[in-house]
């Protein structure tokens, strides 16, 4: 079985979870309920949303600029912001994630860095941006399982505290020991990916710092859905609100759908479902973010343009010139 074969047929399974999933979820939905949810978002909240979700296009490009300096290339911040603004605009409208990382990629071997670094470098943003993502999503899940007030609460949430902050050292010392170097064999990729994030993790406050970056994007994110949320009828209390919402956003980066549409419709709907949320009300926000999300990828994928026609112009003139 060729690459290419493999790659369809891994688009057409993530094809029939999503629409599975949709149908599943729209069934016995009432549709004229669902659409006045959608279309009754004001038009304020949904501009935050938006220009929101276009501005973490700025710490995802600097942490891509810093990992790429951390595996020995060299890009500018620009020229990283440039790739970042197409890559969500691919990851967004192409069936498979690895369309944005394979441009990315592309783009920052052209500017000179050897294509193993720099596909190194897109795994390791991807492990950072979900180890983030995870970390936040956790306490999410604590907060919930806090404010339903289960038994034993508090020492599940010690617990899980001290997993976050023990599973993170371990990893630290992991990546930095021999074993790890020993314990990847003969594998090259993983070989090259333990060197990679050793690399990282021998500047810890580097390391650090690209965490922080990748945390604060996730809460960001977070937060836009739940003001989405909010404002199509969404009633829940705060804490909830954001566990619920980190869980979905969490599940809706797993590779499992087409760009997360599906499973963050069910985990919005599952879990906003025991604070007396309907269906509706929790699909129209999954939906509306959603569509928020994909709003802010095509703005930036337009910016992309106007900013790549400018630098060719510029760029021809001075050849003139």
């Amino acid at each position: 079985m060729t690459n290419r074969v493999r790659a369809w047929l891994a688009v057409a399974a993530k094809l029939t979870v999503t629409i599975g999933l949709l149908a599943w979820l729209l069934r016995n939905v009432d549709w004229g309920k669902l659409f006045v949810l959608i279309g009754g978002i004001a038009p304020l909240p949904l501009t935050v949303a938006i220009t929101a979700l276009l501005a973490l296009i700025f710490p995802v490009a600097r942490r891509w600029n810093l990992i790429v300096a951390a595996l020995g290339g060299s890009i500018g911040y620009l020229s990283s912001l440039r790739m970042i603004l197409m890559t969500v605009l691919v990851n967004q409208t192409v069936p498979s994630n690895l369309g944005g990382d394979a441009y990315r990629v592309v783009a920052t071997v052209r500017s000179g860095m050897p294509w193993k670094r720099a596909t190194l470098a897109a795994i390791v943003d991807r492990l950072i941006a979900l180890l983030a993502l995870a970390l936040v999503a956790l306490f999410g899940v604590l907060a919930l399982l806090d404010y339903a007030g289960l038994e034993n609460q508090r020492l599940v949430t010690i617990i899980g505290t001290g997993a976050i902050v023990g599973g993170t050292l371990s990893a630290w010392i992991f990546f930095r020991s021999r074993f790890a170097a020993t314990l990847a064999g003969g594998s090259e990729i993983l070989q090259r990916l333990i060197t990679a994030l050793g690399a990282l993790l021998n500047k810890p406050a580097e390391a650090a710092y690209l965490v922080v970056l990748s945390i604060i994007v996730q809460c960001v994110t977070i937060a836009v859905m739940s003001i989405v949320a909010i404002n199509v009828g969404v009633d829940v209390p705060l804490f909830p609100m954001l566990g619920v919402c980190a869980l979905g956003l969490l599940i809706s980066r797993l590779p499992v759908s087409l760009g997360g549409w599906g499973v963050r419709e069910g985990t919005l709907v599952l879990g906003f479902a025991p604070f007396g949320v309907s269906r509706e009300a929790a699909l129209a926000a999954s939906i509306t973010y959603g569509l928020a999300e994909l709003a802010a990828a095509i703005i930036g994928g337009i910016i992309w343009l106007v900013w790549t026609v400018a630098s060719d112009t510029n760029a021809g003139k001075k050849r003139q010139a």
